[in-house]
């Protein structure tokens, strides 16, 4: 394959100790040594390396080709890689995970009535998340249960799977989210408890578990945001209207990329100046500032795709035929390369904290910019002061 570069001293460093026969997961991990414990692309390479074996393909320039054929260039790289690396430890032979425990039919029924029945989890991801948290937790169950420990659905057990879970090097994001998925079916188990025939101890030791403490998160500033000239400069190179109205709807009014995917000609009432954005995991559209900026660049493209004035008739039309997340984030890195600011942090959401940010600065309330962004929470909105307060301080401060 052209264009591919050596690998870093680290990683040439352990090719003597690599084994011919490797699992997935253990190709993968070996693939991660040398990267960002936050890249996603050991995520793609593992998609590329399962598709490969699921259709009985070798792992090998053909199937690079034929796999990334219709994948976005920011989806491609990551597999160009994982094929940079895996010639470089000699191609070894490749073999699935071995199986883990099977749930008992009990358990794997339990979860599934709890998934149909969870009011909160609108999206087929959620649900998927959610099964797979429980999953564990109850796989965790069972492994106990064969070594001869005491395991059930208990505020006991499931601090031990806390514990197991925090020593296996989960993220405490990541166990404060099965943390949280275990919790919410207890809640259920005991909403539903005489359809279940559970007893007086089993729903005390239900009602153990929310007790359980996830672990600390140290909350930090994970996006960049660009400063008023930053922003004023990558609205002024789009070559195309299109692609000017979805940076302006991401910069100038903080929408995220699958807000933008879902906007309707309907949503957009130029006479009030309002802006009607459905939020991710919402089921109703809020009402939002449609600032002036952001509505030339919106009535251009509209105007540009003869569709300018809105008829009635053309209400539930979206507003961006058929575009995809994906393809916002690659609009937006392009733009942000052109101009010299693409840096560690800084990506299409990125343009939210931006709008944000400069709604602060320019002195809008705390409480209208989370109103603005849709924050649930003030603790959220608050991130953007705290940042402002770090950039202020040292000028702030007396001498």
């Amino acid at each position: 394959m052209k264009g591919l570069r050596k690998l870093d001293g680290r990683t040439q460093q352990g090719l003597g100790a690599m084994q011919s026969r490797l699992t997935v997961s253990q190709l993968i991990r070996y693939f991660a040594t040398d990267l960002p414990k936050s890249s996603n692309y050991p995520r793609h390479a593992r998609a590329f390396v399962d598709d490969c074996l699921q259709k009985n393909r070798p792992i090998d320039g053909v199937s690079f080709a034929q796999y990334t054929a219709y994948l976005p260039p920011n989806r491609v790289s990551p597999i160009r890689k994982f094929m940079l690396f895996f010639q470089q430890i000699g191609q070894p032979t490749v073999v699935p995970d071995p199986s883990g425990p099977t749930l008992p039919p009990a358990m794997n029924e339990l979860v599934l009535r709890f998934i149909r029945d969870a009011k909160n989890l609108r999206g087929d991801r959620s649900k998927e998340t959610y099964t797979k948290a429980l999953n564990a937790f109850f796989a965790y169950v069972d492994g106990q249960l064969h070594l001869g420990q005491t395991a059930s659905l208990s505020g006991q057990t499931v601090a031990d799977f806390v514990h197991h879970l925090k020593a296996e090097d989960y993220s405490p994001f990541t166990v404060n989210l099965y943390l949280s998925a275990v919790k919410q079916l207890a809640v259920w188990c005991i909403r539903k408890r005489e359809n279940l025939g559970l007893n007086g101890q089993q729903i005390n030791e239900l009602r153990d578990i929310s007790d359980i403490r996830g672990l600390a998160i140290e909350r930090t500033f994970y996006k960049d945001s660009l400063e008023a000239n930053e922003r004023r400069d990558l609205l002024a190179v789009p070559e195309s209207a299109r692609d000017l109205a979805i940076m302006a709807l991401l910069s100038l009014e903080g929408l995220r990329t699958v807000e933008v995917t879902r906007l309707r000609l309907g949503d957009l009432d130029f006479d009030r100046g309002q802006l009607r954005v459905l939020g991710k995991g919402k089921h109703t559209r809020k009402p939002i500032k449609f600032f002036a900026e952001c509505r030339q660049a919106v009535e251009a493209f509209l105007r540009e795709t003869e569709r300018w004035p809105i008829v009635p008739a053309r209400q539930n039309e979206s507003l961006f035929d058929e575009l995809k997340t994906h393809q916002i984030r690659y609009v937006v890195d392009k733009y942000l390369r052109q101009q010299g600011l693409k840096r560690k942090g800084m990506s299409a959401h990125s343009l939210r904290h931006t709008a944000g940010q400069l709604l602060l600065e320019s002195g809008v309330s705390l409480e209208h910019v989370q109103q603005h962004l849709r924050h649930e929470t003030m603790e959220t909105t608050q991130f953007y002061t705290k940042k402002q307060t770090q950039k202020t301080y040292l000028d702030q401060m007396p001498d």
